[in-house]
């Protein structure tokens, strides 16, 4: 019995340890140890490194002398044939800046046919890049179908729906069906055109490779070339240039939620020699291998069916490199021709590109331009104010003068009529135009700037069958000529790159 009651102790453990408080305060550490554990485990995470900020580049404005290219540098007036003007164009410049137009097969063919009278009338085809969802020839011009060697992800219905649309489009081609009256389709050209955007860098690139500059912009824009070469003669083309319009993208979450901007695809923008290198770039092995794919593949998530517009996707995979772009807005302008509010940021500035004019309009300034060009200096927006001339008529009937710099009259002030609107405008002395909106609405909007605006009838206004509205604009010629007096435009300033202007 006792040999038992020996042996009824645990055997493991050493004499030391068989008191019975010290085993209860083996106990309880134990128990501590454990709790800590626990409790360790149910603590918030630690925040994630977050990146620094990215800084977009602000710079001032700049007083660069430049020269035309063009030679001579303006040409007669009496001159009509494109390829009388274009006789004119400096085609040594394309050896190192080169146009990349974007479009599409579903583009309005007027638009399309204004665009080959204009910004891109004066290039071969060996000269001119065009990318489309369609192989087909525009003209003397090849366009290239920018789709058709995209990763096979992109046939994924489910994750991109908006992809039929091409399939469907090539089906179509294919029995001979596309743009007869055999369609059954309607094409959304829209829903392909976000896939173009990466694709285009890396076959521009093979294309035309080594370019100081490359200029993308699209069928409804307008381009001033001459001003644009005079720019981009102030940008070294191997630092990482990524120039345009800005317009608001996506947030990063990895930099705080950080805001990001985009350069808006319609007024065109350019990407330098630096910037598509680090674009394109891709990690290689040891033995020259790469070990990563190339960047329409890499990025080939971004084109989900949630994501808007392939200028965004491209925005953003620029600045996930480290290249945010550089706002030069308004000389990359948003706006159309019948738009531009001339005022103190749209006068002594030069413009270079336009969005959205009018087929006839992109014609016509085509031609007027080539008269207009001064060799020591690049085109204004005063220069541009000369071809339609707003504001030298008191006033228009069925015309719509515009929206932008608007602000309402006194609220004390009764408008019931186009004549008082047109007095409360004269009686505010920084009143350019007006506008009445009359019939059933009855409004009066004052505007700071000059514009010219389009023709417009009366319509049924929004949400109200019922309710006609009709349209007058007018200018005070007073104020008008009193703030032109004002414009000094005797030192050239090219807009320095600022996120803080943009459309």
């Amino acid at each position: 019995m006792a040999l038992l009651r020996k042996l009824s102790r645990p055997l493991f453990l050493p004499p030391v340890l068989h008191s019975r408080p010290l085993q209860n305060i083996i106990l309880i550490a134990s128990c501590l140890i454990l709790l800590i554990f626990f409790l360790y485990s149910l603590r918030e995470p630690e925040p994630t490194q977050l990146l620094p900020y990215q800084i977009y580049p602000q710079t001032n404005d700049s007083i660069h002398h430049t020269v035309t290219e063009f030679l001579p540098a303006s040409v007669e007036t009496g001159k009509d044939s494109t390829r009388e003007l274009c006789d004119s164009f400096p085609k040594h410049v394309l050896s190192r800046i080169q146009p990349v137009l974007k479009t599409g097969h579903g583009d309005n063919k007027e638009k399309l046919n204004a665009q080959m009278d204009s910004t891109s009338a004066c290039f071969t085809p060996d000269e001119l890049i065009i990318f489309s969802d369609l192989d087909e020839k525009i003209r003397d011009h090849h366009a290239i179908d920018i789709l058709a060697h995209l990763p096979s992800a992109h046939y994924n219905a489910t994750t991109f729906k908006m992809w039929e649309e091409y399939l469907a489009q090539k089906e179509m081609q294919a029995n001979g069906v596309l743009d007869t009256a055999a369609q059954v389709k309607h094409i959304n050209g829209w829903a392909l055109d976000k896939f173009k955007f990466l694709p285009m860098m890396e076959r521009a690139w093979a294309m035309k490779p080594n370019r100081d500059f490359y200029v993308f912009y699209e069928t409804d824009t307008y381009i001033f070339w001459d001003n644009l070469f005079r720019f981009l003669q102030t940008y070294n083309p191997d630092a990482n240039a990524y120039i345009g319009s800005p317009s608001p993208g996506r947030r990063d979450p990895k930099r705080g939620d950080q805001g990001t901007l985009f350069a808006n695809g319609g007024p065109g923008y350019v990407i330098s020699r630096g910037a598509m290198k680090t674009l394109l770039q891709r990690t290689t092995g040891p033995y020259g291998q790469y070990t990563d794919d190339p960047l329409s593949v890499k990025f080939s998530y971004l084109n989900h069916d949630d994501e808007c517009c392939g200028d965004s996707v491209l925005g953003w995979v620029l600045w996930e490199l480290g290249i945010p772009m550089h706002g030069h807005w308004p000389m990359f302008s948003d706006y159309g021709l019948h738009d531009i509010p001339f005022n103190d940021q749209h006068w002594c500035q030069p413009l270079i590109t336009l969005h959205k004019t009018s087929p006839k309009d992109m014609v016509d300034l085509f031609s007027w331009e080539f008269s207009q060009r001064k060799s020591q200096r690049p085109l204004l927006f005063s220069d541009v104010w000369e071809f339609h001339k707003p504001g030298t008529v008191p006033s228009r009937e069925n015309w719509d003068g515009g929206r932008f710099d608007a602000f309402e009259p006194p609220a004390e002030v009764v408008i019931e009529s186009s004549e008082q609107c047109s007095r409360a405008c004269s009686d505010d002395v920084g009143c350019l135009q007006w506008k009445w909106e009359g019939r059933d609405r009855k409004k009066c909007t004052l505007l700071r700037s000059l514009q010219h605006g389009r023709a417009r009838k009366a319509e049924k206004g929004d949400g109200d069958e019922e309710a006609w509205v009709d349209y007058t604009s007018g200018w005070v010629d007073e104020h008008i000529k009193e703030w032109r007096k004002k414009q000094d435009c005797g030192i050239v300033k090219w807009v320095g790159a600022s996120v803080e202007r943009k459309f």
